[in-house]
């Protein structure tokens, strides 16, 4: 059996109240069920460079794995999809580290990436750094990532407790971004979907200025205005200080169908 999901979706970003200008990227393909946003750090608007590159490369990437899959003869599996993930991004590292190279004004660039890829009846997160994705089902809301960054790390040891976590100065050191190094490591996992499902996917500019019960309440009023939903908690980010750029992305399952996989062939 195969499954046909019918997805919702709506995105939104915003410079906030501080910065310049704005150096997350947000990239989605509703026809391929594709969600990408990205955080982009570097002088000289470099992190502007390294987010935007890497939200269309994975993008590209992604959408060529799918064509290819959709003219083949083998059935495609969840873990050929994690792994059209893992290479997206390796792929975008290599490109970004190239460019950083290259020129001396993106020296030192990167950025953090948040990837969705809805495939059958689950939904594939790919994560490096601290962008995040929560998913919202009945009227709870979990996060469904986990941070590679410094503060993170001290929680995981017990060295700080969360409720004390958002007081912490380092909460913006990661320990893991794309462009910072030729060897990446990304953390791939699946989540089966089911209908009304809201997933959302944010950079730091949202989740530090927004606590998750307050988020968790913005998703639960406008879980039927999706659009609206994206405005409402950017407005917030913004209301709470805007210290950073704010950048979101809201998915919400409709319908799955199953259908016969006769006549449909996919690769590995």
């Amino acid at each position: 059996m195969s499954f046909q999901t019918e997805l919702e979706f709506a995105s939104l970003s915003h410079t906030g109240q501080v910065r310049a200008h704005n150096e997350d990227a947000v990239e989605v393909r509703a026809d391929s069920g594709i969600a990408i946003l990205a955080d982009g750090m570097g002088g000289y608007n470099a992190g502007e460079v390294a987010s935007r590159m890497c939200v269309e490369i994975v993008s590209q990437y992604l959408q060529q794995k799918q064509q290819a899959a959709w003219n083949s003869i083998l059935p495609r599996g969840t873990s050929a999809a994690a792994r059209w993930i893992n290479d997206a991004v390796t792929l975008a590292n290599t490109r970004v580290l190239e460019a950083a190279n290259q020129h001396v004004e993106y020296v030192g660039m990167g950025t953090t990436v948040v990837v969705a890829l809805f495939h059958q009846d689950k939904m594939l997160i790919g994560h490096v750094g601290d962008s995040r994705a929560y998913r919202l089902r009945g009227a709870e809301m979990i996060q469904i990532t986990h941070d590679h960054s410094v503060l993170q790390a001290q929680i995981d040891a017990g060295l700080i407790s969360k409720e004390n976590a958002q007081f912490s100065p380092i909460k913006n050191l990661i320990t893991r971004a794309v462009g910072a190094q030729s060897d990446i490591e990304i953390e791939v996992h699946d989540h089966h979907v089911e209908v009304g499902d809201i997933f959302l996917l944010c950079s730091d500019g949202l989740s530090d200025m927004v606590g998750a019960k307050e988020l968790e309440q913005i998703l639960l009023s406008h879980a039927s205005q999706l659009q609206q939903g994206c405005q409402a908690l950017v407005d917030v980010a913004n209301k709470h200080g805007g210290r950073d750029n704010i950048s979101v992305v809201l998915v919400k399952v409709h319908s799955i169908q199953q259908r016969s996989l006769m006549g449909q062939i996919f690769s590995t």
